[in-house]
Parts: C-alpha cells; sequence; structure tokens
C-alpha cells in the first residue's frame, strides 16, 4: 500500500514536470505548426507557478524588503508561456498575433519600438482586473511571445507605474 501511494506521488509529480519542458511546437493558439515554413525553429515552454514560486520564494522574501511593489506584482502571477519563433519568413505571423487578441478583446495597453523590434503589451480586463497579459515582440524574422495569466488590480498596477516613476526620477536627478 505505501508502495502504491509512493510510486503514484512520483508518477503525478512528473506529470506536471512533463508541462516544464521546452517543446518544438507552437503553445499559443493563435499559431499553428501549418502556419509556419519548415526551415522555421520553435521553442515553447510552459512554466507551472508551483514550481516558479518554489524557486524564487526566497527572491520574493529580498523584494519584499527592497521592493515591495515588484514582490506583489509576482505573487499575483498564476501562469506563464513563453514561445519563441526564428526564421519564420512568412509575415503573417503579427497579423494573426493582432487578430487574436481582437477576437479575444485584448486592450492594447503599449507599443514600442527598440532597436528595430516592435514590441505590443495587451490585456484582458474583467472589471477592474487585468486578467492576462499578452507581449509580443517582432523582429526581422524573430518573434517572442509571452502570455502571464495574473489577477492584478488596476489600482495596484497604477500604484506600481507610479512608483517606478517616482524611482526612475529620483536616479536621474542623482545622476
Amino acid at each position: 500500500m505505501k508502495h502504491s501511494i509512493i510510486i503514484g506521488a512520483v508518477l503525478l509529480f512528473c506529470l506536471t514536470l512533463q508541462s516544464c519542458f521546452v517543446k518544438t511546437s507552437p503553445n499559443m493558439s493563435f499559431v499553428s505548426k501549418r502556419d509556419l515554413s519548415s526551415d522555421t525553429e520553435v521553442a515553447s515552454i510552459r512554466v507551472p507557478m508551483f514550481l516558479t514560486k518554489a524557486f524564487i520564494k526566497g527572491k520574493i522574501k529580498e523584494l519584499d524588503e527592497e521592493d515591495a511593489i515588484a514582490a506583489l506584482a509576482l505573487r499575483k502571477i498564476k501562469k506563464l508561456k513563453i514561445m519563441t519563433i526564428s526564421g519564420n519568413k512568412k509575415d503573417n505571423l503579427m497579423s494573426k498575433f493582432n487578430a487574436y487578441l481582437a477576437k479575444n478583446n485584448f486592450e492594447e495597453m503599449m507599443s514600442l519600438y527598440s532597436e528595430g523590434s516592435k514590441i505590443t503589451i495587451n490585456t484582458e480586463m474583467k472589471k477592474d482586473h487585468v486578467k492576462r497579459v499578452l507581449l509580443g515582440i517582432a523582429d526581422e524574422e524573430d518573434y517572442v511571445f509571452v502570455d502571464i495569466k495574473a489577477d492584478l488590480d488596476l489600482n495596484e498596477l497604477s500604484k506600481m507605474i507610479e512608483y517606478y516613476e517616482k524611482k526612475n526620477n529620483k536616479t536621474k536627478i542623482i545622476n
């Protein structure tokens, strides 16, 4: 009996770890393998938060003392998915990404251009809570997509932005 419980626990643990492995197929619904050319490289990972939080628990404690706002944001994250696509010569990937955002009622918070890359930050809202943040980073032939499921209150988010703006202004004054 004790043996079967241990074996069951080990199997359950292995199944949860399986989702951590880097996969070579897309893990986000707006991209399918047939949309990509044969020479395209895809790497995708879904990180279970119970594992992530176990590893960063000490860092959160450090941040509580140094940067309480960042620690609060880390605690609110529930799920994290990352997908990178390299060598895609088809330009319709960003249009599919934008169609997915429109279909699922995402709002664009910000769009930036940095060193030739376009970065978009999009949120899915329910009342006054941010439920998902979807980042899209597009370079010439490379793409990175980050899907973060969280439960951030808009008031908390505005406090975070205000805090970092003040912090940034202080460092500019000092320098």
